[in-house]
């Protein structure tokens, strides 16, 4: 069952302008509202909490209770919507036409999309397996500091995401897969795979580097270094589903079982329902394990590619092109 594209047409704002340039409009959108939601979600938090602004702070990097929790979640959905949301669409109302096809959400069917989720799964050794790598990344002895510095800040970074992951409750569940894994998916895969990688693919005319860096980035842009190889890949995974399906339903879709799987997993960590750690599930260093999950996401990415060309040919079979 396909998802049906509207199209929206008008006229633009401000045409003509380059890719390089409209990139860089895109990072000044997303530094201004990033700041202007941050600030309102201190304030707003300081009514509707009725705490003060230092308590507030504190929640955001150190918090332990239910209302820091809460706020916490409040404010991280308001800089959502000014990191993820704002930019995208003040972007597509200055410098396009179409909105929805120039953001590639075209239709597509339930088949491939569900095939873009699998993948996820099959992957997960190979993402495991990067993430235990980079834990292990050393710095030389003149860049100690620096090593220490990113060292403190991944753990607290670990440390609040568990916080905010450990819930025992199906609202706190509903709360998490709806702020943690759907928002984010569907905001980060708008900016990053909808807008940051076509202007890069545009502006260096090449969309294996277009892919890469828009990879680059959107690992980059969660300052969790000690993580970056992992979301990476992801990343990398994410922008040629978006290539091969022309459709940006397929990495939301991806992104989102990427997220919510972790959800899931520690809330019945949470309740004792699940042993393993969930930060460990799909774990292996075995060789033949990892190159096994290579070859499966690699033949999944392959079906999705040949299905998706034989519906196109089958399309153009019936309805040729005027």
């Amino acid at each position: 069952m396909p998802f049906k594209t509207v199209v929206m047409k008008r006229q633009v704002l401000f045409p003509d302008v380059k890719p390089g340039v409209q990139f860089f409009w895109l990072v000044a959108f997303i530094l201004f509202f990033m700041l202007v939601f941050s600030a309102l979600g201190l304030v707003a938090g300081t009514f509707l909490y009725g705490r003060d602004l230092s308590s507030l702070a504190e929640a955001v990097v150190r918090p332990a209770t239910a209302s820091d929790r809460s706020f916490i979640l409040f404010f991280q959905f308001l800089n959502q919507l000014g990191f993820l949301f704002f930019p995208v669409l003040l972007f597509v109302l200055l410098f396009t036409s179409r909105d929805v096809s120039y953001l590639k959400m075209n239709r597509i069917s339930l088949g491939l999309v569900l095939l873009a989720g699998v993948s996820v799964y099959s992957i997960l050794p190979v993402i495991n397996w990067l993430g235990d790598l980079n834990q292990q990344m050393t710095f030389p002895s003149w860049l100690a500091g620096m090593g220490d510095w990113m060292r403190a800040r991944e753990t607290q970074a670990d440390r609040i995401t568990a916080f905010l992951l450990q819930v025992k409750s199906p609202q706190g569940l509903l709360a998490n897969l709806v702020i943690i894994a759907l928002i984010p998916a569907v905001g980060e895969e708008l900016l990053f795979r909808g807008l940051v990688q076509r202007l890069l693919n545009a502006w260096t005319r090449s969309i294996p580097v277009g892919v890469l860096l828009t990879a680059i980035l959107f690992s980059a842009i969660h300052f969790q270094f000690f993580g970056f190889l992992p979301r990476f890949f992801l990343g990398l995974m994410l922008g040629i589903l978006l290539e091969i399906t022309q459709s940006l339903w397929a990495p939301v879709f991806a992104h989102f079982v990427n997220n919510a799987t972790l959800v899931i997993l520690y809330y019945l960590h949470s309740r004792g329902t699940l042993s393993i750690d969930p930060e460990q599930f799909g774990s292996s260093s075995h060789v033949y394990i990892l190159f096994l999950s290579l070859a499966v996401t690699a033949y999944i990415f392959y079906r999705i590619k040949t299905l998706r060309e034989k519906k196109i040919l089958s399309h153009s079979s019936h309805f040729p092109e005027i």
